[in-house]
């Protein structure tokens, strides 16, 4: 009968069985030993052996003292997590802080450096502050990335095209806006790419903030 220990903040179900121990010196199966394994809802698994006399009905004290120094078999899937805050009205001076963070490529929420594996990847999360940088929302900070990609390059082009014309009337260079509209509207979405990731989770976060319980499961998934 499968036994159960709370700790860390998941459930996890606890079974013995007796199973071949692997040899790490010789890479080969050695005698079959006893273990207790650890399974959490996540699907990480957990695995200890103990003596052949160890108690069939341990306390949940020894139990969380062979969990602690179990060797982990799976790691768990952290799944998605979506900040349970409700919307809120951002303060300007926070608008300004996180936008100029996202378009100084450094992380909305802290502030920190170095968040790019390289122009078209991010890291998958914050090195100083933990939190993911699609939020745990793949799929969705994927397409509104994208959609945000879009939206600022034609503001851009709106007000390029505004100045230009505004500068140089009535002698504007038709031809000439017709041509480089064209190749700045191939070279900004390339351009703008990490920016406006950075800028669409900056939208994010300011309008819902994460809470604590959020920020702990960012920092327990980074140690997945």
């Amino acid at each position: 009968m499968p036994l159960y220990l709370f700790v860390n903040n998941r459930s996890w179900v606890v079974e013995r069985k007796r199973e071949a121990a692997d040899d790490m010196r010789s890479g080969r199966s050695g005698e079959p030993k006893l273990f207790l394994f650890f399974t959490a809802p996540d699907g990480e698994v957990r695995r200890s052996d103990i003596a052949e006399d160890f108690p069939e009905m341990p306390r949940a004290r020894l139990l969380e003292s062979v969990w602690r120094y179990a060797e982990i078999m799976r790691a768990g899937d952290p799944g998605e997590m979506t900040s349970r805050g409700e919307i809120v009205m951002p303060r300007a001076r926070d608008v300004a802080r996180d936008f100029s963070r996202a378009v100084l490529l450094r992380c909305p929420n802290c502030g920190g450096r170095k968040i790019l594996k390289n122009w078209f990847t991010l890291k998958p999360r914050c090195p100083r502050c933990g939190i993911r940088l699609d939020r745990g929302e793949a799929d969705d900070y994927f397409l509104g990335g994208m959609f945000f990609n879009i939206v600022l390059a034609e503001i851009l082009f709106a007000i390029v095209l505004l100045v230009v014309v505004i500068t140089m009337w009535p002698n504007v260079p038709w031809d000439g806006v017709e041509y480089s509209l064209i190749i700045a509207m191939v070279a900004a979405p390339i351009v703008l790419y990490p920016v406006s990731r950075l800028m669409w989770l900056a939208l994010d976060l300011l309008l819902r903030p994460p809470d604590d319980a959020e920020m702990e499961w960012h920092t327990a998934a980074g140690k997945d």
